[in-house]
């Protein structure tokens, strides 16, 4: 992988973590909901931003839509599962400050995405 494209994936990250623990912020505290519920619900929201950040910017592959858009629905479904796993155990089962249980389950996606992502998902 070239310096460049690490690089666009980092910023990538960055743009989707600060959207994510945003939208997280926002739903537990402000509007009183549930830990693992906004968790959720910020991470439906915050694929689709990341899926056309990467297909358009960091990864830029002539991969049609159709090819990529399935591999990163099935990538993103194991990721999904896996931050919602993480923040059930991390808030329910050891108590874990949400916001924290989020980093745990946010590192676990980076590294599950970009590995998918560089392997499969782009892949032409």
């Amino acid at each position: 992988m070239d310096k460049s494209r690490a690089i666009r994936y980092c910023v990538v990250g960055v743009l989707t973590a600060i959207l994510q623990f945003s939208l997280v912020f926002v739903g537990v505290d402000w509007l009183h909901f549930g830990a693992t519920f906004t968790s959720s619900v910020a991470f439906v929201i915050v694929i689709c931003f990341n899926y056309l950040m990467n297909y358009h910017w960091t990864f830029a592959v002539p991969a049609p839509h159709s090819k990529a858009l399935g591999r990163y629905l099935v990538m993103t479904l194991c990721g999904f599962l896996l931050n919602g796993f993480i923040m059930f155990f991390g808030t329910t089962l050891t108590e874990l400050n949400y916001m924290l249980s989020q980093l745990v389950a946010f590192v676990v996606i980076i590294i599950w995405n970009f590995c998918l992502s560089y392997l499969w998902v782009y892949k032409h």
